[in-house]
């Protein structure tokens, strides 16, 4: 089993194998000189560090990590990997086990396959195989790059999941903003055209279930970041936003976002709800009275994250263990 190479802090892992309190327990024991910097010679491009904090962990007893895997190896970003975290032999759930994909924010200019590890594991501890990827970045890449890369990682999550003992017919998908955007996408475009040529060997990109947390549905919303430089921003940003979607065949999904957030409205997420409803499809949204809009993030004290952690698992637990 290998670990992650950052060493700096403990905060009993081992207690993710445990469900609902540890975590809160262990968020708490977090204090501000336990937060660190990017370390200076991680190696990445000063864009995939963004402005992360990183804590080192000890892998749960019941994980395995699988890192740096380019699982798409013609892609143009050498960076373009994936972390995968997959139950070993002391886990007791029964194989095989269900996959999450999960998928990192950063306004789809930032971050790297590392910034959900400490979800990730906290996800395969209670069952799963787990791939955290990343993909190519703003402003270097393109909008549809992004998309493609995360429809690459799926593909690659299904093609090798019995490998790791997961089953390759269960999966679903986790992220926040524009890892919300990009998770609400795939849990409503399979079969889109746009991205057909990529799944082969007779696999498709559905997946069974999504929790995007403060995603943005309606890419319009945000044409003032410039997302579609070189024209033609209407028809990209249609095809690129989820609620174009949504249909009766669309994942059931929970979608979790804090009433303050002051970067994403609640709206984009009361909007693909009703979208949902509108077709019979299956779309709940827990709202928290807290927290601002990465509330998924390590903070110094931030129960809130670690909260929704379970609440995913939860659902995903009820979605894909059924």
């Amino acid at each position: 089993m290998t670990r992650p190479k950052r060493a700096l802090l403990n905060i009993g892992m081992r207690k993710f194998c445990l469900k609902g309190i540890f975590l809160i327990a262990a968020a708490a024991t977090l204090s501000a000189s336990a937060l660190c910097a990017n370390p200076a010679d991680d190696g990445r491009s000063p864009h995939r560090l963004g402005n992360q904090i990183y804590v080192s962990y000890d892998t749960p007893w019941n994980v395995s990590v699988k890192q740096g895997v380019r699982f798409y190896p013609e892609c143009p970003d050498p960076e373009v990997k994936l972390d995968l975290y997959y139950p070993n032999e002391k886990c007791k759930e029964p194989k095989p086990y269900p996959c999450i994909l999960v998928v990192h924010g950063g306004g789809w200019s930032m971050g790297n396959e590392k910034k959900f590890g400490l979800m990730a594991s906290y996800l395969a501890s209670r069952g799963y195989v787990v791939a955290s990827t990343t993909y190519r970045l703003r402003p270097k890449y393109s909008m549809e790059d992004c998309a493609y890369d995360v429809k690459k990682s799926l593909f690659w999550l299904k093609k090798h999941a019995a490998e790791f003992g997961g089953d390759p017919k269960r999966v679903g998908v986790v992220g926040g903003s524009a890892g919300g955007h990009l998770t609400a996408l795939l849990a409503v475009s399979a079969n889109a055209p746009k991205w057909r040529e990529i799944f082969t060997d007779g696999i498709d990109d559905t997946v069974q279930a999504a929790v995007p947390m403060a995603p943005i549905t309606n890419l319009d919303t945000f044409s003032s970041w410039g997302l579609f430089p070189g024209g033609n921003e209407r028809d990209r940003s249609k095809e690129l936003s989820p609620m174009t979607y949504v249909s009766e065949k669309s994942a059931p999904m929970l979608i979790l976002h804090s009433k303050n957030d002051p970067l994403v409205p609640l709206s984009e997420s009361q909007n693909i709800k009703a979208a949902y409803e509108k077709y019979g499809a299956k779309c709940d949204i827990i709202v928290y009275d807290s927290g601002d809009h990465a509330f998924w993030n390590l903070r110094a004290y931030n129960p809130l994250q670690l909260r929704s952690w379970n609440d995913a698992a939860n659902f995903f637990d009820k979605t894909l263990k059924k």
